[in-house]
C-alpha cells in the first residue's frame, strides 16, 4: 500500500493532487484542519491535512473489472475531464467569495463535508471496497466528465441538519450585511458639531426614541435645505426646550389644600417636604401643617419634628386611615397640609399597596412623586408604574448635584404624563429647591455644546 500526505487549502485541490499522484483508486484515510506559517504564533493560515493511500493489487483488480464491463475511454477525454472538474471547482470558489460572510460559512461547509467524506471512505476501505471511483462510460467529446463520487444515502441524511443550520446562518449573515450596507448608504452627511450633539445625548443616557423625536423634524428641514448645519444644531436645542416647556408646571397650586408626598426609600422625601413648606410660608405667606405616617424608619418622625420646630408649624403622627382623617380635622386652621408617607420598596406590591388608603385623593389635593436623579432610567420607570396605580400628578427630582447625567429625567417625562414641579440640588433648607427652567435644564443636558 502506498500512503501519501497532502497539505492543501481546499478539499477539491487535495482530490486533484491525489488523483494525479495515486490514481483514481486512491482512498482518503484522514483529514484534519491545521495552521501553518505566521510570525510568533500570529497570522497563521488555516490549511487541511489529507492522508490518502492506494493498494496496488486492488488497483489492478479494479482496473481489470472496469475494462471487462466497459469499453476503454479514449485518452484524449481524460485531460478534458480534469479541466472540466477544475473549472467547476474554480466557479464554485468564485461564487462562495461573493461576500466575506458567505466565505466563512463556505469554509465551515467544506470542513464538515471533508470530515464526512473521510469517515465514509475509511469505512469503505475497512470493508475492502474503494469509495473513489471513475465511471468509465463512453461520452461524446466535450462532455463533462464527472470525477469523484462519494455517497451513501444514510450519510447525506445525517448531514442534512448540519447543512440546514449552515444555510440558516448564511441567510442571517446576508440580512445583516444588507442592513449594514443600507445604513451606510442612507447615513446623513452631517457636520461634526451635529454628530457631537448626538453623541452628547447618548452619553447622557437619553433613549434613542427620545432624541430621535427631537432630530426628526430638524433633519427633515435640513434635507429640504430650509436650514444649514449650524442652524440645525440650534434647532435641536429649541426642540429640547419645547419638550421641557410642555412638561413643566407650576409647583403647588394656590387652591391646593393637601399635598401627598410619595416615593421609594432614600430619595429625600422628608427634606423635600421641609423645603416645600418653607417656600410656601416665606414666598406665599401660607400657614402650613405637617402629617407623617413614616413610623417604620428609625428617627423619621424626629427628623420631621425637628423641621416643624424650626419652621414653627404643627405636626401630627398617624398610623391608619382613620388617624389621617382626624389629623386633617385638627389641622383645619392650616392653609396647606403636607403629608409625609413612609418610603417603600417599589418592588414589593404589598408594601406599596399600603399607601393606597393614605393617598386617597380628596378635593383640592395633589400627589407628588419624589425621585432621585442618581437612579437609572429603568428603575425610575418601574417606580412610577407602581406608584401610578394610586394617582400621581407631579414629580420632583432630587440630588441633581450628585450626578452628571440628567437623561433619565427626560426619559421619564417622555414616557409618563407627569408634570415637572421642582428640582432639588442639595440638602440646604429652603435654598436648594428650584423651580425648573427649560433653558437651564437644556444647558445642563448639552453642556458645552449649548451656543
Amino acid at each position: 500500500m502506498r500512503v501519501k500526505q497532502y497539505v492543501v487549502e481546499t478539499m477539491p485541490e487535495a482530490m486533484l493532487q491525489i488523483r494525479k499522484d495515486l490514481g483514481s483508486d486512491a482512498v482518503i484515510l484522514s483529514t484534519k484542519e491545521i495552521k501553518v506559517g505566521g510570525v510568533l504564533g500570529m497570522f497563521r493560515k488555516k490549511r487541511i491535512e489529507v492522508v490518502a493511500a492506494v493498494d496496488k493489487e486492488e488497483k489492478k483488480q479494479a482496473t481489470t473489472q472496469v475494462q471487462n464491463q466497459f469499453p476503454p475511454v479514449p485518452r484524449a477525454f481524460v485531460p478534458e475531464a480534469y479541466r472540466q472538474t477544475a473549472r467547476s471547482f474554480v466557479v464554485a470558489s468564485d461564487e462562495s467569495a461573493a461576500s466575506i460572510a458567505e466565505k466563512n460559512v463556505q469554509e465551515k461547509t467544506t470542513d464538515a463535508t471533508a470530515v464526512s467524506e473521510s469517515s465514509k471512505l475509511g469505512s469503505d476501505m475497512s470493508n475492502g471496497r474503494s469509495s473513489l471511483s471513475i465511471e468509465h462510460k463512453p461520452r461524446p467529446q466535450g462532455a463533462d466528465f464527472s470525477g469523484l463520487t462519494f455517497a451513501t444515502g444514510q450519510q447525506e441524511q445525517a448531514n442534512d441538519p448540519q447543512q440546514g443550520q449552515l444555510m440558516s446562518e448564511l441567510q442571517e449573515l446576508k440580512l445583516m450585511m444588507t442592513k449594514l450596507s443600507k445604513q451606510g448608504a442612507t447615513a446623513d452627511p452631517l457636520s461634526e458639531e451635529f454628530h457631537a450633539l448626538r453623541e452628547r445625548l447618548m452619553e447622557q443616557d437619553i433613549w434613542p426614541e427620545v432624541w430621535e423625536s427631537w432630530f426628526e423634524v430638524v433633519q427633515t428641514k435640513l434635507s429640504e435645505k430650509e436650514l444649514d448645519e449650524v442652524e440645525a444644531v440650534q434647532a435641536v436645542q429649541l426642540e429640547i426646550s419645547h419638550f421641557l416647556e410642555k412638561r413643566i408646571d407650576v409647583g403647588i397650586l394656590p387652591t391646593t389644600r393637601i399635598v401627598y408626598v410619595a416615593g421609594p426609600t432614600g430619595v429625600g422625601k422628608t427634606t423635600t417636604i421641609a423645603k416645600l413648606a418653607a417656600e410656601q410660608m416665606f414666598n406665599k405667606q401660607r400657614k402650613v401643617g405637617f402629617i407623617t405616617s413614616d413610623t417604620y424608619r428609625i428617627s423619621a418622625v424626629e427628623q420631621l419634628r425637628t423641621y416643624a420646630s424650626i419652621l414653627n408649624v404643627p405636626l401630627e403622627v398617624v398610623q391608619s386611615p382613620g388617624d389621617t382623617q382626624r389629623a386633617i380635622s385638627r389641622l383645619e386652621g392650616c392653609d396647606l397640609i403636607f403629608m409625609d408617607t413612609a418610603g417603600r420598596n417599589y418592588r414589593n406590591e404589598l408594601l406599596v399597596s399600603e399607601l393606597q388608603s393614605l393617598l386617597a385623593p380628596v378635593e383640592n389635593s395633589e400627589t407628588f412623586l419624589v425621585l432621585s436623579m442618581t437612579s437609572k432610567s429603568a428603575d425610575m420607570v418601574q417606580i412610577t408604574e407602581h406608584f401610578s396605580k394610586y394617582g400621581l400628578d407631579k414629580v420632583i427630582f432630587t440630588k441633581m448635584d450628585e450626578t452628571g447625567s440628567c437623561g433619565p429625567m427626560f426619559n421619564l417625562l417622555h414616557r409618563f404624563p407627569l408634570k415637572l414641579a421642582y428640582v432639588a440640588n442639595g440638602q440646604n433648607v429652603p435654598d436648594d429647591l428650584l423651580k425648573p427652567d427649560a433653558d437651564s435644564l437644556t444647558k445642563q443636558l448639552l453642556g458645552e455644546l449649548v451656543r
